[in-house]
């Protein structure tokens, strides 16, 4: 089975897949991370911005996604086939903050993690040491990819504390799996 997690920035996607990859060691991708890899190899001609700001702007995001999602999926998407050949039973979660439709090609469900701007706000200041200019700057140009956000299968919202969070996450995986087996 193959699971996508999204949502915007800060949101909690990553605390997320780390808990899923724990709890039912699955096997987990994060299309941020790869998509890192890719620009630090010189895989393509994309430049992020100067600042530490991976994507933020419309038009970087377009060329992201024009140009990284394709190397980033086919790379997902070959592991994803491999490893459902190797083992069935194993659970594989895709981590996307910038989704697509191949995401959505290649996802058996999609979780999307919403999270209040404010809480955004003070998770990025906490963990990325962002200021509220940078979040809300980051935030405003993922709003183009609600869109997709708004599709997913399942919302849980992380309104509380990662136990919290992780408790919903759980009975949603485990109602998932219930269903699929």
């Amino acid at each position: 089975m193959v699971l996508g997690i999204i949502g915007k920035v800060g949101s909690g996607k990553t605390l997320c897949s780390e808990f899923v990859e724990k709890e039912y060691s699955a096997k987990v991708f994060s299309c941020d991370k790869i998509a890192k890899e890719i620009i630090e190899n010189k895989e393509t001609d994309y430049k992020p911005q100067p600042s530490n700001i991976f994507f933020r702007s419309m038009e970087a995001q377009e060329e992201c996604r024009q140009k990284i999602h394709k190397i980033v999926f086919d790379k997902i998407d070959k592991s994803v086939k491999s490893l459902k050949q190797e083992n069935s039973s194993c659970l594989i979660v895709i981590e996307c903050a910038l989704p697509s439709e191949r995401l959505y090609d290649i996802c058996d469900k999609l979780i999307c993690v919403k999270n209040s701007y404010e809480n955004k706000v003070k998770l990025l200041k906490d963990k990325r040491d962002y200021d509220e200019e940078a979040t809300k700057l980051i935030y405003d140009s993922q709003k183009y990819y609600d869109k997709y956000y708004d599709k997913a299968d399942i919302i849980i919202y992380n309104d509380g504390t990662k136990l919290e969070l992780e408790k919903k996450l759980k009975e949603v995986i485990d109602e998932i799996y219930i269903i699929c087996k």
